[in-house]
């Protein structure tokens, strides 16, 4: 970890945001502010964004402030946080454990696809600051790496990375993904970077969570889904059996699983279990329709 001071600095909040820039070195591009969304009350829930923009990612969440307070931050590369050459995890991991570091009483956490990385390390790494966590269709290939449907959608987000030029490659990925460039031509710069970066990042074969970790620190866990594609169905079924964590499908959105109906309630219900177990896990199978 790079050691980094992460605190709220008052004259960093941007008008109308309700968020603010976590400071840094100046010196190093990975050490510059950090946008970070503040809202609500209750309990700190920390919500990580995959390959779309948080404030995009998490638009229904806000409906949780109520109860919750909300801690959203904008992982490297994605505005208002500082440009980066591409989506590494392990950087998530540093940025979102100096963050919780400076949470009283430690955060449940939320972690979705690419984002979920950086969600199950730092859990590995401060398991006693995690009070849960929750995987959204994290792409965990390394979990279900004997499953054909797995290693042909890792192929095919392999073929997608590797050339620009592969319109096929490109359409199917992102229609898994949930994204249509056409559709999403014209949204904006955070859109444009959002697509730059789908094709630059860390490979998810990198990926080597210690999930031994997380289960002997009695972290209560839930692995989530959309229910839209095979591939997604098996690897999320591998990634809860290594936690013996809660498995949950709520369809309706496709990979954008937290736009999906019935998405706030199946995570509250499991939030509040969490915060009156104080670590009970439970491995049930819970559908939301």
């Amino acid at each position: 970890m790079r050691g980094r001071p992460i605190r709220i600095v008052g004259g960093a909040v941007r008008e109308g945001s309700r968020g603010a820039m976590i400071p840094g070195k100046p010196s190093d591009p990975r050490d510059s502010p950090l946008f970070v969304r503040r809202s609500g009350t209750g309990p700190a829930l920390v919500l990580v964004h995959g390959g779309f923009p948080a404030e995009l990612t998490w638009t229904r969440q806000r409906e949780l402030e109520a109860r919750w307070s909300l801690i959203v931050p904008s992982r490297r590369g994605f505005s208002p946080s500082p440009a980066a050459p591409w989506q590494d995890f392990l950087v998530d991991a540093d940025d979102l454990a100096e963050l919780i570091e400076e949470i009283p009483g430690g955060a449940h956490l939320v972690g979705l696809s690419y984002g979920g990385f950086g969600a199950c390390l730092v859990t590995e790494r401060l398991p006693h600051r995690i009070r849960s966590l929750t995987l959204v269709e994290v792409p965990l290939w390394t979990a279900a790496a004997q499953d054909r449907s797995v290693r042909e959608f890792a192929a095919l987000a392999g073929r997608f990375a590797a050339s620009a030029d592969d319109e096929q490659a490109e359409r199917e990925f992102l229609a898994l993904a949930g994204m249509d460039r056409q559709a999403l031509a014209g949204k904006g710069d955070a859109i444009r970077q959002a697509l730059e970066l789908a094709r630059k990042h860390r490979s998810p074969w990198e990926a080597n969570p210690r999930f031994e970790a997380i289960v002997e620190a009695g972290i209560p866990t839930l692995v989530v889904s959309g229910d839209h594609h095979p591939a997604a169905e098996r690897m999320c079924d591998a990634v809860a059996a290594r936690l013996g964590a809660q498995r949950a499908r709520v369809p309706g959105a496709g990979h954008a699983v937290p736009r999906a109906p019935g998405f706030n309630t199946m995570l509250e219900t499991f939030l509040t279990a969490a915060e009156h177990s104080g670590g009970d896990r439970g491995t049930t199978d819970a559908r939301t329709k």
